[in-house]
């Protein structure tokens, strides 16, 4: 399942700007950290888009598809707050 390119722009200019964000997942977990970049994650049999996190000192990725809400910690002019 993709995401709309509406909120796929949320996605670019966080990792653009190297904001911390806060990402709200279906499932109920929220994860924080700076977002870096988009990736292509193909170490499953279906290659996943992903955002990648720095969290922690750690590179995690975040499934777009899994994203519920996506939250910018760091004040910019772009977004606070978008519902996927």
């Amino acid at each position: 399942m993709n995401i709309s390119c509406q909120l796929y722009d949320y996605i670019e200019i966080a990792c653009m700007y190297n904001l911390e964000v806060s990402a709200k997942l279906k499932g109920g977990e929220t994860k924080s950290g700076r977002a870096l970049t988009t990736i292509i994650d193909k170490r499953s049999r279906t290659p996943t888009e992903c955002v990648q996190i720095l969290i922690n000192g750690a590179v995690q990725n975040i499934a777009l598809n899994e994203i519920a809400q996506l939250h910018a910690i760091t004040d910019n002019p772009h977004f606070s707050s978008v519902s996927f």
